[in-house]
């Protein structure tokens, strides 16, 4: 019997594709679940001279609540076919 897969307490990172040359944006992002709440997560690339020695390392920042899809409605709804064409 195949054990059901869970994505309770995990996460992934991915190339940002949208890194603009010159600013910090991250190198990484994804999605982390945190006890059932999924968040932003983001991750950047470092290196540091320690003791004569360069060292590398990734510093992680856990961000605001994904809204799950489909749940948010716009304030205002916009009807194209309700205009009065005067022709």
């Amino acid at each position: 019997m195949e054990k059901e897969y869970s994505n309770l307490n995990k996460g992934a990172l991915f190339g940002n594709t949208r890194k603009r040359e010159g600013k910090k944006d991250p190198d990484l992002q994804g999605k982390l679940n945190i006890n059932g709440t999924e968040h932003w997560i983001s991750a950047w690339f470092f290196v540091y001279d320690k003791d004569g020695a360069k060292k590398r390392g990734i510093n992680i920042s856990i961000g605001d609540v994904v809204e799950p899809k489909g749940e948010s409605k716009p304030e205002t709804t916009f009807d194209d076919f309700k205009d009065d064409i005067p022709f």
